[in-house]
């Protein structure tokens, strides 16, 4: 993320604060410390400071702040706004965040194919939540882009299934998640299943994660 844009962003925002926090002072984590504190409007400033100082993943939590009103007023747009700049760095939990919002269409227009992307992108660096969702669209054909053919879907939906269950170590997540591998079992042939059960060998072997699909 170049760091012009950064502060023009802040700029825009009216978070571009002068000296509130010492950026070489404050670290991400003392920010994050602030939230817990319940000093939410001071988090805000520390996590602008950061971001000014060009750290990226401090978008990513100015956007949480304007998503859950601590600091400040619940502001759904705003949150989107910070939660681009941050995915566009390539925060996994900003792509997650800004996916589900496009999903929803919550403080952005509705856009399943560019929600679709942003989960694939948080999936890929291991975030168990954009793998879940993944599943979930599949799972209700909501994947149909140029790049997922239709019948793609179910195989699909049983690989982040089967990659969710086994980086879960609750059982009753575990069970949640087994009731949607069931129940697009149901619908898949016995070659979709064994396709499925392929791509998601692959996957967690690729990571060097251990799992063995259903």
């Amino acid at each position: 993320m170049h760091i012009k844009k950064i502060v023009r962003a802040l700029a825009i925002s009216g978070m571009l604060i002068s000296g509130a926090v010492a950026a070489d002072e404050m670290t991400l984590h003392d920010a994050v410390a602030l939230v817990h504190a319940g000093k939410g409007a001071e988090a805000r400033s520390a996590f602008a400071e950061l971001a000014n100082a060009g750290n990226v993943e401090a978008l990513y939590h100015l956007g949480a702040l304007n998503h859950a009103g601590i600091g400040g007023e619940e502001d759904l747009q705003q949150a989107a706004y910070w939660y681009t700049l941050a995915a566009d760095a390539g925060v996994p939990e900003a792509q997650l965040a800004l996916g589900s919002l496009l999903y929803k269409g919550k403080g952005v227009q509705k856009d399943l194919a560019r929600a679709l992307v942003l989960f694939n992108e948080a999936a890929e660096k291991g975030l168990i939540a954009a793998q879940y969702n993944l599943a979930m669209m599949h799972t209700a054909g909501l994947a149909h882009t140029k790049e997922y053919n239709a019948d793609e879907d179910k195989p699909r939906a049983y690989m982040w299934f089967t990659v969710v269950l086994a980086q879960l170590e609750d059982e009753e997540a575990k069970a949640n998640v087994t009731v949607g591998l069931d129940f697009v079992a149901k619908e898949m042939t016995p070659w979709e299943i064994e396709q499925g059960k392929e791509m998601a060998a692959a996957w967690l072997a690729n990571r060097g994660k251990k799992g063995t699909a259903q």
